[in-house]
């Protein structure tokens, strides 16, 4: 009886703990459906009009990076290396499951492993995402995005946003950290 309750209680926990919420300076934050709902047109090409990923979350790679690097080749704009250092906080702080909420999503099919064997070698694309990660002011976000199209096809990308004046997440660096 115990087990099940608990069973039934931790993807709830689950759930709620990555919900909107606020950060504590007071920000609102989105949930992570809401916000790759707002990026998924600046990472996936503009002609798609449903993408596969995977119903599981991926982990973040932004646990470690080499800030001269990212200052040098990956960002936009400047960023202060203590914006950079609270994501990668984030990042390491957050590894836990989650599970992406299908309904909740304006254009991902949600997908389990075997559905992306399967249409992988249909040869279809499919997609990860990690949970996303933002500044304790809510201005910033960092994000891994992954597509997958065979053994030996595949990129994964960490990207950082910025949230405008009118409320849309800018790209503002992306650094991949794989590729075959």
């Amino acid at each position: 009886m115990l087990r099940r309750i608990v069973t039934g209680i931790f993807p709830l926990l689950l759930t709620l703990s990555a919900r909107s919420q606020q950060s504590p300076t007071g920000a609102a934050l989105p949930g992570p459906e809401e916000f790759v709902n707002s990026i998924d047109t600046t990472i996936i090409p503009q002609n798609v009009k449903q993408y596969y990923l995977m119903t599981g979350a991926d982990s973040c790679l932004f646990v470690k990076y080499n800030y001269a690097d990212w200052i040098q080749y990956h960002l936009k704009e400047p960023l202060a290396i203590n914006v950079l250092n609270e994501l990668s906080q984030k990042v390491y702080l957050s590894r836990y499951p989650y599970i992406w909420h299908q309904p909740k999503l304006n254009k991902a099919v949600c997908i389990n492993g075997k559905q992306a064997d399967s249409l992988i070698r249909k040869g279809n694309v499919i997609f990860t995402a990690s949970l996303p990660q933002f500044t304790d002011n809510g201005q910033y976000a960092v994000i891994d995005f992954n597509f997958h199209c065979g053994s030996l096809c595949g990129r994964g990308t960490t990207y950082v946003f910025r949230l405008t004046s009118t409320g849309e997440w800018r790209l503002i660096g992306q650094y991949v950290n794989w590729s075959s």
